[in-house]
């Protein structure tokens, strides 16, 4: 309805002037509406909707964007005119009301096909606040709370708009009023829009008769949804009544009290009177034609009304009448199926009649047929045989314990706590006491020894160990694994007595089948006579036919019973005495297989002691040997030191014979080589030694304190005094000496490194301790501890300083390699599964590394990683809490331990988890989060890499992975741990120094020592 005002265009403000019934809102300034002079065209289309899409045609495949359809609205389901916006599945769309602006997702079945007239653009159009804008930054509930506001003002409601522009998607840029209030101030004053400047785009004089326009669709979800289509159309109606004066206090009346309150001049009151005129001349005719268009709105309502109930019921009567049908049809497949299976039943039954000899001799042969193949398949272990011969084998062959065994382990007691005794003896006063009484000891326990041995000679516990083995793979491929049963002694007998039960019955049955079968047998003999007319047998000296029926049911029931009792399962009474049976036979044989063991065992220490001690009964063991290598070692360090004596003294005297000094070097390198073979072989006779004083001759140590055995066995053996910082060609490592003296130097063209530390008594004591710890740890697996090897520690006679000798290989620690040619991401793998390795070789001994770092591990071939020792003067605590423990900028100490909490296993692993995620992302500034993690929402990682990582850095050391558990974690899998262990040929030149240090370091490995 265009109401006649409008603005001067000169003046460029308001274009046109009209009222709209709001429908739908998009945002806090965007709405949907129709023109109350449309209201005539939505009811007539809403009609037209209700009689046509319930019997229109579904729409066949994808609907066309181009295409209006009828869309049934989930709310009210009414039908109205839609378009597609979306397709959302290959069965829902997202679809668009036009002649409200809303839209939502419907299902294919309820869209239909709509005529070419109702094919005409929709009649809502869309309006957007003149001059306002959201704001751009505004939040999500702000949004939906100013969407809800606009439609409390606009929704169902009848407001006037004045047009000022269009904006480029044809949307119009309008003011809005509703009963005097002005839409877009209200607006702004709640804070849901803002004054935005406004720049005009379009030629206002078109705008004048454009009274409809095609619109754009909207996201489903709006503030306000569609109501009925009918009583939408009503309300409108109603609304409109209103606003032309039907009602007496309508809009008119909010008009005339607005005017009054204005304060005017002439001109705008002659224009405000002209305007009042022709609007009261319009509103008389208009009254009637709103009577008649309600009267028209209800007789339309009513026949829809009765349309619908007649179809309600149409469909009623329909399903009611469908679902008869179907109970018939199915109650008549059931009898035609009853008749054939009749039928069926009636044909075979005479086809038994006919031949119903044929039949049970077929039935009976097959039974026996059946019967053979039970008898050859069950003969064996149908009664538990197996069972019986194994009672048989454990009880008549069973091995018991030699009569001097008992006498053996009381002397053997005896033995062992003399040599305690003389173990924690320090006085030398005692110690000869001592040895006597043990030496007596040992003569009676030798003897002791030859006894037993003798006596096991005879009794083949060998054999017996294979047929206990033979015996129990076979009894567990049988029954399974056995249970441990108490008081189960008796069962042997229960299990024969029901056995020979069993056999009984059975043995009845088979009888009974044997008879009868051979009853039939002589039957047929004497018959197939009579039929032979050659023969000379009456009739009379033959069974009579008649009771050839009664002679085949026997059989047939005695042959059927065997069967039954043959192929029966066994009840659970029977069950439960095989399987207790079973359950004794296998506790008999394991404590047999043990005592055979500890016969086995105490054997083999019985032949041991005889060979070992047999050779010292009547003498002690020696270390001549041993003094004799030291006095060796020393000469050749005499020699050697006259050598480099000799040598620079004609170096200084300046002019000297090269030939000469290249002869001097070259024998003071062989005096270097002999110094090393001399050391190889002392420490040859102190690990020889070790093992006398540990197993035999406790008293060898504090009976030679010359020889410092003592002090050997607690240093694991790396300790050697014979080793001297001089007899060492030095080369002084300034690059790697940044907090020690680090010293590089050869050994037989190996290359070693010396890395000294400052000690006093107790730090010297406690260096040894620590150093022994990671050396016996890595001598359980040696080259698979993924730990670097210590050759040999040993002290600085002229300055308080130590000395450890680790293998040097430059350019192979971690930190190194990732700044040269960093590692690919299954290299990391590869070489931090050899870490985790020795992470676990250090725990496994409850040591803790505490110094984990780029610096400190070591890359072989890149394919293995190991992990490099530490300061062995400083505590776990000590060696973590330092500046150099990072990865670049990433830093590897745990939180816990900055806290002030002591460093554990825990902590090793923290800095292995960050050191791991260093590694595949080398090049990244990480965010760290206040408890000391790292934040890795921002990186893009594996699933697996990231899992392990958030589990072996999160805050709380009790939740992060063990050494162990990481070992086994899904971020290995990608590799094979045959690889991982493979050594490359490069490798398995740094075996050559083996020959040098006795097969300590049977894989040498390279690296640059930083601790």
């Amino acid at each position: 309805m265009d109401d006649g005002k409008q603005a001067n265009a000169s003046e460029r403000k308001v274009v046109k002037v009209e009222d709209v019934m709001g429908s739908h809102i998009e945002d806090p300034v965007t709405f949907w509406g129709q023109s109350i002079e449309l209201i005539q065209d939505l009811l007539k289309v809403s009609t037209a909707l209700t009689e046509i899409c319930p019997f229109a045609a579904k729409v066949f495949g994808d609907p066309v964007p181009e295409k209006i359809y009828g869309g049934l609205y989930s709310e009210d389901q009414c039908w109205y005119r839609c378009k597609l916006k979306k397709m959302m599945t290959n069965e829902k769309c997202l679809m668009t009301y036009v002649d409200y602006g809303n839209s939502e997702t419907l299902k294919k079945s309820c869209i239909v096909e709509l005529p070419e007239d109702l094919q005409h653009p929709g009649l809502a159009s869309k309006f957007r606040l003149w001059g306002l804008q959201v704001p751009p930054k505004q939040d999500v509930t702000p949004f939906d709370q100013g969407r809800r506001f606009l439609a409390s003002l606009i929704n169902d409601k009848i407001i006037r708009i004045s047009h000022r522009d269009t904006a480029q998607d044809g949307t119009f840029l309008v003011d809005a009023e509703s009963d005097a209030l002005n839409i877009g101030q209200e607006v702004v004053e709640k804070g849901f829009a803002e004054k935005c400047n406004v720049v005009s785009a379009y030629n206002f004089e078109g705008l004048k008769n454009n009274a409809t326009v095609l619109i754009a669709g909207r996201n489903t979800g709006g503030v306000q949804g569609l109501s009925s289509g009918s009583q939408k159309v009503k309300n409108m109606l109603e609304l409109r009544n209103d606003h032309l004066g039907i009602k007496p206090k309508g809009r008119m009346h909010a008009i005339e009290h607005k005017s009054r309150g204005q304060k005017m001049d002439g001109k705008d009151a002659l224009a405000y009177a002209l305007a009042r005129k022709s609007l009261s001349h319009c509103c008389s005719g208009q009254k009637q034609d709103m009577i008649k268009m309600q009267h028209s709105q209800k007789l339309l309502e009513d026949q829809n009304e009765k349309l619908r109930v007649k179809n309600i019921t149409y469909l009623q009567s329909c399903r009611f009448l469908e679902g008869q049908l179907k109970q018939r049809q199915r109650e008549l497949k059931k009898m035609e199926e009853e008749l054939k299976q009749h039928q069926e039943a009636e044909l075979k039954l005479a086809d038994e009649l006919n031949h119903a000899v044929e039949t049970k001799l077929k039935r009976l042969a097959g039974k026996v047929e059946k019967l053979k193949q039970v008898r050859s398949e069950l003969n064996e272990n149908r009664l538990g045989d197996d069972l019986s011969d194994a009672m048989r084998v454990v009880i008549e062959g069973r091995v018991c314990t030699p009569h001097s065994m008992k006498d053996l382990e009381s002397i053997w007691n005896e033995y062992n706590l003399a040599q305690e005794t003389l173990q924690k003896c320090n006085s030398l006063g005692e110690v000869h006491n001592l040895i006597v009484k043990r030496n007596k000891i040992r003569n009676i326990l030798y003897a002791a020894a030859e006894e037993f041995t003798s006596e096991v000679d005879i009794l083949s516990i060998r054999d017996r160990v294979d047929v206990l083995k033979c015996l129990t793979c076979s009894l567990n491929t049988a029954y399974g694994p056995y249970e441990v049963e108490h008081h189960s002694y008796k069962m042997f007998d229960q299990f024969i007595e029901w056995r020979d039960r069993k056999l009984q019955e059975f043995g009845d049955v088979k009888d009974r089948t044997a008879k009868s079968l051979q009853v039939l047998s002589e039957w047929f003999d004497k018959t197939a006579m009579l039929f032979d007319l050659n023969s000379r047998v009456s009739s009379s000296s033959v069974e009579p036919i008649k009771s050839v029926d009664v002679l085949l049911d026997e059989v047939e029931r005695d042959v059927g019973k065997e069967l039954e009792v043959s192929i029966a399962q066994k009840c659970e009474a029977d069950e439960k005495i095989i399987h207790s049976a079973f359950n004794e036979v296998m506790q008999k044989i394991k404590e047999e297989q043990d005592l055979l063991l500890i016969i086995e065992n105490r054997y083999a220490d019985s032949v041991q002691f005889k060979e070992q001690v047999g050779q010292w009964r009547n003498t002690c063991p020696s270390v001549g040997d041993l003094l004799s290598i030291k006095r060796s070692v020393k000469n050749l360090k005499a020699q050697l030191r006259w050598k480099l004596v000799e040598k620079n003294n004609i170096e200084d005297l300046g002019n000297y014979d090269d030939v000469k000094i290249q002869k001097i070097k070259e024998e003071i390198q062989k005096l270097r080589d002999n110094i090393y073979e001399e050391i190889c072989c002392e420490r040859e006779e102190y690990e020889r030694l070790d093992n006398i004083v540990q197993n035999w001759f406790p008293e060898l140590a504090l009976l030679h304190p010359e020889a410092a055995i003592k002090r050997y066995m607690q240093s694991a053996g790396l300790l050697n005094e014979s080793l001297e910082r001089d007899l060492f060609d030095p080369e002084p490592m300034r690059e790697l000496s940044s907090k020690r003296p680090l010293v590089c130097s050869q050994v037989k063209s190996k290359r070693i490194l010396l890395k000294g530390y400052s000690v006093d008594f107790a730090t010297e004591a406690n260096m040894i301790e620590r150093a022994a710890e990671y050396h016996r740890a890595w001598s359980v697996l040696k080259e698979n501890s993924g730990l670097l090897p210590i050759l040999y520690l040993f002290a600085c006679k002229s300055e308080p300083v130590a000395y450890v000798m680790v293998p040097f290989y430059p350019g192979c620690c971690l930190k190194t390699v990732q700044d040269t040619n960093p590692l690919n991401s299954m290299e990391v793998i590869r070489v931090m599964q050899g870490v985790a390795a020795g992470l676990q070789t250090l725990h496994n001994s409850n040591i803790v590394h505490g110094a984990l770092h780029p610096h400190n591990v070591f890359v072989v071939d890149r394919q293995r990683g190991i992990v490099g020792d530490f300061d062995f003067t400083k505590t776990a605590d000590q060696r973590n809490f330092v500046s150099w423990m990072v990865a670049d900028k990433l830093d590897l100490v745990a939180p816990e331990v900055r806290s002030g909490q002591s460093a554990g296993p825990p902590s090793d692993m923290f800095a292995y988890g960050n050191q791991l995620l260093w590694l595949n992302f080398p090049r990244n500034d990480f965010t760290v989060n206040p408890d000391g993690t790292v934040d890795l929402s921002e990186l893009s990682m594996d699933p697996n890499l990231q899992s392990l990582v958030l589990r072996l850095t999160c805050s709380n050391p009790v939740d992060r992975l063990r050494a162990d558990q990481l070992i086994k974690d899904d971020y290995f899998l990608a590799i094979k741990t045959d690889t991982i262990q493979e050594l490359s040929p490069s490798t398995l030149d740094a075996n050559n120094v083996t020959s040098i240090f006795v097969d300590e370091t049977n894989s040498e490995l390279p690296g640059e020592m930083a601790t």
